[in-house]
């Protein structure tokens, strides 16, 4: 019986200690804390400066393999032509 008469007096303690000093301890940390939440802000805008720079070089990229891919399949799609029309027989002359 003693804890949890002890845990309702130490709620009740936090509830009026954040009722008396509440905003005086928000402003604090505010004070506290405004350097390292600049920095971090700051931080996650060199990342997104960063992958957006990784991004665009990773899209051209895939454009110019794109591009190497066409003429490479043009190019196959060239030699079976040509290797399929150096294969195929002649047409069958027909004696009459």
């Amino acid at each position: 019986m003693r804890t949890s008469r002890v845990f309702v007096l130490g709620a009740i303690m936090g509830a009026v200690v954040v009722w008396l000093w509440g905003r005086e301890m928000e402003e604090y940390v505010e004070e506290k804390t405004r350097g390292a939440r600049t920095t971090a802000a700051e931080g996650v805008r060199a990342i997104e400066e960063k992958a957006g720079k990784v991004l665009d070089r990773g899209g051209d990229a895939l454009h110019r393999v794109d591009d190497f891919l066409q003429d490479t399949k043009e190019h196959v799609s060239e030699a079976l032509r040509a290797g399929q029309e150096a294969i195929r027989p002649a047409p069958a002359v027909r004696k009459a």
